[in-house]
């Protein structure tokens, strides 16, 4: 590869990598800010979210977008605040262009006057494609530290 193509490639990859990590810094703000419609909207309309902490897959978007909300107002009135902080996120390019990641997410959480302290451990294994010029989750899977893996 000339290195005219070789940096032209590097470019586009590092610029492919900074979108992906501002898509989840702004899909995270949006779960842990309740702003819902915004975080439904960081899925496809045909997603599957499953995790080993549910019964079942939860299946489309309006589906994330009613669990969240039931989610958010059940924290809301035990007055505690969860910051969800990504971290060691991997990126495989898939051959049909989606790209297939892999990171740790911890939850952090803080009751009313009190101290922020560690709530969950996950690993979080998404598939995200573009959509209308920018990312959504067409399949997500949460495995909880502490719970079994998935039958």
């Amino acid at each position: 590869m000339s290195t005219a193509l070789h940096t032209t490639a590097t470019a586009t990859a590092a610029a492919r990598r900074r979108s992906l990590l501002d898509f989840y810094a702004r899909q995270m703000h949006a779960a842990d800010g309740d702003d819902v419609d915004t975080y439904a909207g960081t899925f496809t309309e045909d997603t599957v979210f499953r995790s080993n902490a549910l019964p079942g897959p939860v299946q489309g978007r309006e589906k994330i977008r009613e669990a969240t909300r039931r989610q958010g107002d059940a924290r809301r009135a035990a007055g505690v605040v969860r910051r969800h902080l990504l971290t060691s996120l991997a990126v495989t390019e898939l051959a049909d262009g989606a790209l297939a990641t892999r990171g740790y997410v911890l939850l952090v959480e803080t009751a009313r006057e009190g101290a922020p302290q560690a709530y969950l451990s996950t690993v979080m294994e998404d598939e995200v494609v573009v959509v209308d010029g920018g990312w959504r989750v067409r399949r997500r899977d949460v495995l909880r530290d502490d719970l079994p893996p998935s039958a």
